[in-house]
């Protein structure tokens, strides 16, 4: 069955939990976007040099996500980012960016990912609030050296527009909305394993859903259109080594269920490139490394609910232990694999 399409969300449900910073004055959301960001100058476009600045922001060590709508026409000029990346995504309304020649309209369905090498200029029409990814470049650089197993000669250059409805598009939305909603929990400050499981996702699919040149350079490039490694480009090995590594990789999972272990980590221990092992597992299995450690974590909390003591531990920290920073998302996939809720199984 196809998953549903996933939509952008509206404006106020967007870190909907997190302090609202508000400004009219245009020096002030000036000064404010440059301490968030870069330098740039904005320039209103309407005749009274109006703005109506809303900004909501949640961040990691490494990711963040942000609201911001200026609530006018503007237009804003900044330098080259340099040491971070952005998606930009119009949650409805219209923008450009013109970088060298190159001119990108974006609205709820292609995104934008201002360049870190060149200034570049944006008009930003009224009533076009976007919501906006972002990741640090060592972060990034990281993720791409694991991914791809490639070390980077230079340094790392991405394409600037992303279709968010394409396959890699969807699958970057997907781990962008469990990140937001872990940020912008209710609840205590999700689990630090928990937050490193959501970051590496954002930044693996991210790198996977817009060309670079790292991609581009190993023939890994499939144009946006897998969500796995299938097709990858890496040398074919043989079914039978290709199941060794998955035999490989399973009996890690199971050595290292009771730790804080990484898909990527395991795939360094392996010696393969993370695109090497998905399409390894893609090949034997159908799935990916990520859901089997899904599996592997899922199980890990099974284990924890039937050895403790309901008055020892609650099913919230079990969850954040096990990797799981949203409760509602936990409660699901724990039914859907074992047919009760984890509640249930803390009684027992």
């Amino acid at each position: 069955m196809l998953s549903p399409t996933l939509r952008l969300p509206r404006p106020d449900q967007v870190l909907d939990r997190r302090s609202t910073l508000s400004t009219v004055d245009a020096d002030e959301a000036q000064k404010t976007i440059e301490d968030l960001f870069c330098a740039h100058r904005l320039t209103p476009l309407d005749p009274g040099g109006r703005v109506d600045l809303t900004l909501r922001s949640a961040t990691t060590a490494s990711v963040g996500v942000h609201l911001l709508d200026y609530g006018a026409d503007v237009r804003i000029s900044p330098r080259a980012l340099e040491n971070f990346f952005l998606v930009q995504m119009p949650l409805q309304g219209r923008a450009t960016m013109d970088c060298g020649n190159e001119t990108i309209k974006s609205d709820a369905r292609l995104a934008t990912l201002p360049p870190i090498d060149r200034d570049f200029s944006m008009v930003w029409e009224a009533g076009t609030p976007q919501l906006i990814l972002y990741a640090s470049l060592p972060a990034m650089e990281e993720a791409a050296r694991r991914l791809f197993g490639a070390e980077l000669a230079a340094g790392l250059r991405l394409g600037h527009s992303l279709d968010l409805k394409s396959p890699s598009g969807q699958a970057l939305l997907r781990a962008a909305f469990e990140l937001h909603d872990a940020l912008n929990s209710a609840d205590s400050a999700a689990a630090p394993y928990a937050l490193k499981l959501l970051e590496e996702a954002v930044l693996q699919r991210w790198l996977l859903a817009v060309p670079n040149n790292v991609s581009l350079a190993l023939g890994q490039w499939d144009g946006g259109q897998a969500t796995t490694a299938a097709g990858s480009g890496t040398n074919t090995a043989s079914s039978a080594a290709t199941a060794r590594l998955v035999k490989r990789f399973t009996e890690l999972l199971e050595r290292h269920s009771a730790e804080d272990v990484m898909v990527s980590e395991l795939a360094e221990a392996l010696g393969v490139p993370l695109r090497t092992l998905q399409a390894a597992v893609s090949a034997e299995t159908g799935s990916t490394p990520m859901a089997l450690l899904r599996t592997s974590r899922l199980l890990r909390a099974r284990r924890m609910l039937q050895e403790c003591e309901p008055n020892e531990q609650s099913v919230t920290m079990i969850a954040q232990d096990c990797g799981f920073a949203h409760l509602g998302r936990f409660a699901q996939a724990y039914y859907a694999a074992f047919g009760e809720l984890p509640s249930a199984t803390l009684r027992s």
